[in-house]
């Protein structure tokens, strides 16, 4: 996992606080001289909120906002051990808003980083590696996620942290999961956190179910395939079909395939940074406008994931939340 660069000069002039005459009266006008981070991080979001409510669809001009509504990195100095377990972790990017969430011997958890050659299980050792997230780690303790199940929205806190073989997460307490839920995506919202918009779209009409089945079986999957198929709303489709090579190479690829209302089919696409191959798992209207968004299990060699993906497109589903990895290597 490596952190993302924010290009451009306009990414650059706010990272150095100078440049696009837009930043600093915007951040002037808003915070009040000598305001705390959280005072300005509130304000900011506020205002996000109201021109732009729903915040997994941000607008392109966001990021002045979004740094605004994270929290300043505490950068605390390390002694020499926790800088050495520092040395070999990657945490996720300080603008990365979503994540998934995946139960994990029956706790809650966020996967927000990666660690090479794992930690001790001394007391010290344990203690350098708390040291270390507690510094580095752009989630910290206190700080609120909304998870997004079947069973609605929940503002989860972060109680404490751990690594799981290459992982490092954050967990929330207890798992909430039904046992059709393998992961969730999960958003954090800034504190205090902001209240999830709510749409009335209507639900989507079912389309000709016997139609829609009847174009389903159409597409079995072959020998040494597997296939996965989610009903949902996915604008003019009512139904997704992924079939993926059992065989993992370079090589592989997928079939995937959307099924109108009336039936007929249509060639789609799951755009999921580098992992081409997909498990379909589970939907969920997350924002509440009527389109589904799909859970998947992805595939690349020697490394699998857990995603959530959003339709960008008439076509085209595309991840916006960070992947639960899990790595065999």
């Amino acid at each position: 996992m490596r952190p993302v660069r924010l290009t451009g000069a306009c990414a650059a002039a706010v990272l150095a606080l100078s440049g696009c005459s837009k930043v600093e009266p915007a951040i002037a006008r808003d915070a009040p001289a000598q305001a705390s981070p959280l005072a300005v991080s509130k304000q900011t979001s506020d205002s996000a909120q109201q021109l732009h409510p729903d915040s997994g669809k941000a607008p392109i001009d966001s990021l002045t906002v979004l740094l605004a509504l994270l929290p300043a990195p505490p950068e605390t100095p390390l002694d020499a051990e926790a800088s050495a377990i520092s040395e070999r972790a990657v945490f996720v990017p300080r603008t990365q808003r979503w994540f998934m969430a995946r139960a994990l011997d029956s706790a809650l958890v966020l996967d927000i980083g990666r660690i090479d050659g794992g930690v001790g299980n001394t007391a010290a050792a344990t203690a350098a590696f708390d040291r270390m997230v507690s510094s580095r780690s752009p989630l910290q303790r206190g700080m609120t996620v909304v998870v997004h199940s079947r069973a609605g929205a929940s503002a989860l806190r972060i109680s404490d942290f751990r690594h799981s073989g290459r992982r490092i997460v954050a967990l929330l307490g207890q798992s909430m999961l039904d046992s059709t839920e393998r992961a969730v995506p999960a958003e954090w919202r800034s504190e205090p956190v902001l209240p999830f918009r709510t749409n009335a779209a209507p639900v989507c009409a079912p389309g000709d179910t016997d139609a829609i089945a009847t174009a389903i079986g159409r597409f079995p999957a072959a020998p040494k395939e597997a296939a996965s198929v989610l009903r949902g709303c996915f604008g003019d489709f009512r139904a997704l079909i992924a079939i993926r090579p059992l065989e993992i190479t370079p090589e592989t690829i997928e079939r995937v395939v959307l099924v109108r209302a009336d039936g007929t089919t249509r060639s789609g696409k799951l755009r999921d940074l580098s992992y081409p191959l997909h498990e379909l798992v589970s939907v969920l209207d997350v924002d509440g406008d009527g389109t589904h968004e799909i859970v998947v299990h992805s595939f690349r060699m020697s490394m699998e994931t857990w995603a959530a993906l959003r339709m960008t497109d008439s076509v085209t589903f595309t991840r916006f939340a960070s992947g639960f990895t899990v790595e065999s290597r």
